[in-house]
């Protein structure tokens, strides 16, 4: 018979990261998270276009700019840049999402949070 194993009494629980907010586009899903944006996408398509493990996590403190285009005629896009990026990890866009028109408001609001995630973030690291 199988009994469940019980951790140490003092041993740290893992608690997962809290979603903040969770807008979905159309070649992906971003996640706001207190540490850090998620980016999800599912299909074949984005596999080919992004590879197998299409998530990408980047923290906060790696953005070093935030790249919106509202939807108006075409698509629009959010791109999450990090800081030191080569010029062939620019022209794949793994860390862009694209979504439509009905979608602005969304991504507007997302992009307000993790601007004011990135300047909590930074105004903590500097004390």
């Amino acid at each position: 018979m199988n009994t469940p194993v019980k951790p140490p009494a003092n041993a740290p629980l893992y608690k997962p990261k809290k979603v903040l907010m969770r807008v979905e586009g159309m070649d992906g899903q971003v996640e706001v998270m207190a540490d850090r944006v998620v980016i999800h996408r599912a299909g074949i398509w984005n596999a080919f276009k992004f590879g197998l493990n299409a998530k990408r996590e980047i923290p906060l403190g790696m953005i070093a700019e935030v790249g919106f285009r509202p939807a108006r005629i075409q698509f629009g896009e959010i791109e999450f840049i990090r800081g030191g990026m080569n010029t062939d990890e620019k022209k794949v866009k793994t860390g862009a999402v694209k979504f439509g028109r009905k979608h602005n408001e969304q991504f507007e609001a997302l992009k307000e949070k993790v601007f004011e995630l990135i300047n909590e973030f930074n105004k903590n690291r500097n004390h």
